[in-house]
């Protein structure tokens, strides 16, 4: 979106329902582009021009921010620091009486309004969990903050509808990363007839002895072997057994067993 045009304060009727579409739209988001794409929407119909969700390393997952920021180790990410030690929404203004800034922090702040950023909120979320020796029972997960161009004042009639904006972009943003490391862990899977054809491929057969073993034709067997082969983004018959093997789709047992 443009920044050539401040987004307008919606009216007060507006905003429940801003957030209500944000709220199925972040749950029926594929991926963290059409998912940042949604927050961008909702984030300029509450009346803010930036926003940047990240994790508690102080890594963005999502952002839309002005062309100038520069990422700073996260002890220095006063903004980040200060979520850590929050559990309520923040003004940035305030940040300077909420820590004490060390001196790499007050620059990232100066660095921070040098290029353009304003007014902002942040809302951080806490993921709760059993008590610690210190009787702690949450954990810092992120934060997501709305930010203004400089000389810009908050839309501050917006703020609780961006606290509810904010932890559910937070939320789907997680969800999204955790099916993407779950699907990477898991790899690249086989159906019970490719798993099938790709245990007699090991075991030395051509397409015409497994389509016989199988009662399927051979034209069958080569798309079922091809089928996996782009499954593995591998070239040979050799790759894809050699890669089966390697991620657990099938054993050295299943291979030798019938050999």
């Amino acid at each position: 979106m443009s920044d050539s045009v401040p987004p307008a304060a919606p009216e007060t009727q507006a905003r429940p329902r801003i957030v209500q579409d944000f709220a199925q739209a972040s749950q029926g988001a594929h991926d963290s582009a059409q998912l940042r794409t949604r927050l961008c929407e909702a984030a300029r119909a509450l009346g803010f021009h930036h926003f940047l969700l990240q994790g508690a390393g102080g890594q963005a997952w999502l952002a839309d921010l002005p062309p100038g920021w520069t990422a700073v180790p996260a002890a220095h990410d006063a903004v980040l620091v200060t979520a850590a030690q929050s559990y309520a929404p923040f003004l940035w203004s305030d940040i300077s009486r909420l820590i004490t800034l060390s001196a790499g922090q007050r620059d990232f702040m100066d660095a921070a309004h040098a290029n353009g950023v304003g007014a902002a909120v942040t809302v951080p979320i806490h993921r709760a969990r059993g008590a610690d020796a210190a009787g702690s029972y949450s954990d810092f997960a992120g934060c997501c903050s709305f930010i203004m161009k400089s000389g810009a004042p908050l839309p501050l009639s917006s703020l609780a509808a961006a606290h509810y904006v904010g932890a559910m972009a937070f939320d789907a943003a997680e969800n999204l990363r955790r099916a993407r490391s779950t699907s990477l862990r898991r790899g690249p899977q086989l159906t019970p007839r490719q798993r099938d054809c790709v245990v007699l491929v090991a075991q030395g057969k051509s397409d015409w002895e497994i389509g016989q073993l199988l009662g399927i034709s051979d034209s069958t067997v080569h798309k079922h072997i091809e089928d996996a082969k782009r499954r593995f983004c591998v070239s040979t018959r050799i790759q894809l057994v050699v890669r089966s093997l390697f991620d657990a789709r099938l054993s050295f047992d299943d291979v030798m067993k019938d050999a």
